[in-house]
């Protein structure tokens, strides 16, 4: 394949990897005491098993990172009434200026989060309600990402069986003309 040929398929796989590239989704953004709280949470669709969950602390008024904060997670199941807590520290993010917690849901269903703040003996709390699918959705959720290296390398192959076979036919003709005369 020359390399204007190979061009498409190296951007659209590219592409595809681009889509995942922050892997987070927003379940809530919330003013509370002097901060503006935003909660991302990945995978995207959440769903029950291993889940990171991230906050961007800024200051209301300014809308400035606060890094300096100490954070707590109370998650709460409202079927079942299982909880966990967790700590979010910004060295468990990858993105420095965000808190991050990994933790582990057992079930789906709704979910009660509650933000726990300390700052400068200041406590400040906020609460939000986050949906967790089952697991099984997740897997349903990628069948693109999964379907797609496979089509692209069928239709690769099907491109060349075509090509060599308009090759061959060529080659015939010319034998069956070169006959002819």
């Amino acid at each position: 394949m020359t390399p204007p040929k190979l061009l498409l398929p190296v951007l659209m796989i590219l592409t595809q990897a681009a889509a995942f590239a922050d892997g987070g989704a927003v379940q809530f953004r919330q003013e509370a005491g002097g901060f503006a709280i935003t909660v991302f949470t990945s995978p995207a669709p959440l769903s029950a098993g291993a889940v990171d969950i991230s906050l961007l602390l800024q200051n209301r008024n300014g809308l400035e990172p606060v890094l300096d904060a100490s954070v707590s997670l109370l998650l709460r199941a409202q079927d079942s009434g299982a909880e966990i807590h967790a700590r979010a520290t910004r060295e468990q993010a990858r993105n420095k200026l965000l808190y991050a917690a990994p933790v582990t849901l057992p079930e789906s269903g709704r979910w009660n989060l509650t933000i726990t703040i300390m700052r400068n003996g200041e406590r400040t709390e906020a609460m939000g309600t986050m949906d967790v699918a089952p697991t099984s959705e997740m897997v349903a959720s990628y069948w693109g990402y999964i379907a797609f290296p496979p089509l692209v390398i069928a239709a690769f192959f099907a491109h060349e069986w075509l090509l060599r076979r308009r090759m061959q036919l060529r080659i015939e003709l010319r034998i069956k003309r070169c006959e002819i005369i």
